[in-house]
């Protein structure tokens, strides 16, 4: 049982926990009477990546399934009150190709409301990793987590 726990620390041949976390900063979402409110997310684990991109937010929420089709592993909604940070999701790297996150805010406001990450390019020391998102009166962006490059 050691030798395999030792080939699996030394040729990082078992995959990562990858924790994805996600800030809602003051002031990011206010409704028509300028009130703080949550916003709602969905936390998508996909397969790949294209047909995300492609959707329209309109069809991620009214038709999720039939926009996704078989990229889609599953999904979770949930809401972010203001000021508030949260750990959305752990995953295996392994096992989720790729996560995408959609923001619905309160306003028609022009912001940015998908954002995605590869996993697989996610940073972290050994075999615990870590991405954060960020929503802001901009939207939603991914602030750190991530390598860049090949």
């Amino acid at each position: 049982m050691s030798i395999v726990l030792l080939w699996c620390f030394l040729f990082s041949a078992c995959s990562s926990t990858v924790s994805i976390k996600i800030n809602n900063i003051e002031n990011s979402n206010l409704n028509n009477r300028s009130d703080d409110v949550p916003v709602t997310i969905v936390v998508y684990k996909l397969n790949n990546i294209e047909k995300f991109i492609d959707s329209s937010d309109k069809d991620l929420i009214t038709r999720e399934d039939g926009a996704l089709g078989k990229d889609k592993i599953d999904s979770m909604k949930l809401q972010i009150a203001p000021k508030n940070e949260i750990i959305a999701l752990k995953i295996k790297d392994k096992e989720v190709p790729y996560i995408g996150i959609l923001a619905l805010f309160a306003n028609d406001a022009l912001r940015t409301t998908k954002v995605w990450v590869k996993t697989k390019k996610i940073k972290g020391l050994r075999n615990k990793k870590v991405v954060k998102f960020e929503i802001t009166q901009e939207g939603i962006k991914r602030i750190y987590g991530v390598k860049y490059g090949k």
